[in-house]
């Protein structure tokens, strides 16, 4: 699996201490995207699924993770990896949120039923659609834009993700390999004054 990066804790995309994971590749290239460097489908940044479930699982076990949050690049563009992925973790986690730039009703399209019906077993929250710069109102938590639709596939984690979206957007600075990011979903003039380096 094509893996950019592995946060640890991470309070800004999503609800309590976060396990981040970005994902290399994306055929979508929204205008403005937060991270542009991660389209590229670089196979230098592979990892198998075995060990990075097992990186994931050991940080699990281990430290006081309240959720998993996989965005990217795309995780569905690979799906298959992701799947497996999927299989590995769930039994650790309780809470996984996975953003993806593919609406719902286009998965439904792309997916076969078995495929639909794992996304949704295993994957408690989603929330999809590409990032529209003119659909950014500065306000929307845990989404770039408005477009932005979040399906909670386990309603018994809709309570904790509606407290956690009254707080409003936040960013948090960290520094990794070398750098420093800035992860959360920033306003228009955040990126427009270069204080947005890395975001979601």
């Amino acid at each position: 699996m094509l893996i950019a990066r592995i946060i640890y804790p991470i309070t800004t995309l999503g609800p309590g201490n976060r396990l981040v994971i970005w994902t290399v590749g994306c055929s979508k290239h929204c205008c403005n995207c937060a991270n542009p460097e991660l389209f590229s489908f670089d196979s230098s940044k592979e990892i198998s699924v075995k060990t990075l479930s097992g990186k994931i699982n050991y940080i699990v076990e281990n430290y006081n993770v309240d959720g998993i949050t996989i965005t990217g690049g795309d995780p569905l563009e690979q799906r298959k990896e992701l799947f497996e992925l999927l299989t590995l973790i769930k039994p650790n986690v309780q809470d996984l949120l996975v953003y993806t730039g593919y609406t719902l009703t286009e998965l439904s399209r792309m997916l076969t039923e078995e495929e639909l019906k794992f996304l949704k077993e295993h994957v408690p929250v989603l929330i999809d659609g590409p990032y529209v710069e003119e659909l950014n109102d500065n306000k929307v938590s845990l989404r770039g834009s408005v477009n932005q639709n979040i399906h909670y596939f386990d309603v018994s984690l809709k309570s904790k993700y509606e407290q956690y979206l009254k707080k409003g957007r936040s960013v948090q600075n960290v520094y990794n390999d070398d750098m420093v990011i800035s992860v959360g979903i920033h306003n228009i003039e955040e990126k427009e004054n270069g204080r947005a380096e890395k975001n979601i």
